[in-house]
């Protein structure tokens, strides 16, 4: 089966240096295993995209030498299209029982469990499907396990630790774990390399990859980069944008920073240089496997 790996960015702001960690550990991993590495602007959820982002976001990778292997895909592109795949898909959970809808707000959740992890209230009214109501994934209340390709295994009960996620929200916008389970599905994605916030995500996409498709990917999250007050590199943080004059020594950061140990000559190497060491040398069980490291 051929490797294909895949970089998919929310357009709410330009690429920092915790996407380009994100990106140049899912390019490397997919070239050393002479894989396809895809790119794909998860801008289905509307109300965050910065629409000028989305052009800023494929230049910065241009400049920093990144080649992607298909045309670049849009969530929200073919809008007529994608929302057919996802409700074709909503409508298949639903028929095979794993999903529901539900009409509990945000309140309702928190007054019933202070947590706001979703109590499974709606399981079994027997909701009629309508565009006022979210649809929920039916969890299974029994431990679900992985092995993560950086993490290593990891376990948890997806209805003490997930609760029945959103699939389709109340305003009619797709979950994230719905939109991403049903691209990476169609687009024949077989690894995702990603930081580590995203980790217990993959739990959440693997179940609704095996409901849809009898399908499991492989996932490996890579440590997050974090400040000296432990604040995450984000847009929400306002961190600051990649410069593209400066590609060659941001790529050996993050070469050095994901612990490939890259001579220090390749700092002042020309950007083709330093890539075909980089997909040479690349080593995912050097990778560590921490949750966060301070830069």
């Amino acid at each position: 089966m051929t490797y294909v790996g895949r970089f998919a960015p929310t357009p709410s702001g330009p690429l920092h240096f915790g996407s380009l960690i994100a990106a140049t550990a899912s390019f490397l991993d997919a070239k050393s295993n002479q894989g396809l590495w895809l790119v794909r602007i998860d801008d289905v959820d509307t109300p965050r995209v910065v629409t000028a982002s989305i052009s800023q976001i494929l230049h910065q990778l241009d400049a920093f030498g990144f080649e992607w292997d298909r045309d670049v895909l849009y969530q929200s592109q073919s809008q007529s299209q994608s929302q057919s795949r996802y409700v074709q898909a909503l409508d298949q959970l639903i028929q095979q029982q794993h999903a529901f809808c539900c009409d509990c707000t945000r309140k309702q959740i928190f007054a019933r469990n202070p947590d706001g992890l979703y109590d499974g209230y709606c399981r079994d009214r027997g909701l009629t499907p309508s565009d006022q109501y979210a649809v929920r994934f039916k969890v299974p209340n029994d431990v679900m396990s992985l092995t993560d390709l950086i993490q290593g295994d990891r376990s948890i009960n997806p209805s003490k630790d997930l609760g029945d996620f959103v699939l389709k929200r109340r305003d009619g916008y797709m979950g994230y774990h719905l939109a991403c389970a049903v691209d990476d599905l169609a687009q024949g994605v077989t690894h995702v390399i990603r930081g580590s916030d995203l980790l217990q995500s993959c739990f959440a996409q693997t179940l609704i990859c095996q409901a849809l498709a009898d399908k499991s990917l492989k996932y490996g999250h890579h440590p997050v980069a974090v400040t000296p007050q432990q604040i995450k590199y984000s847009k929400s943080a306002h961190s600051p944008a990649i410069d593209t004059n400066q590609a060659v020594m941001q790529i050996w950061q993050v070469l050095d920073f994901l612990n490939q140990s890259p001579p220090l000559e390749l700092k002042y190497a020309s950007l083709n240089e330093i890539w075909r060491w980089a997909i040479t040398h690349w080593d995912l069980h050097k990778v560590p496997a921490k949750g966060m490291i301070e830069v």
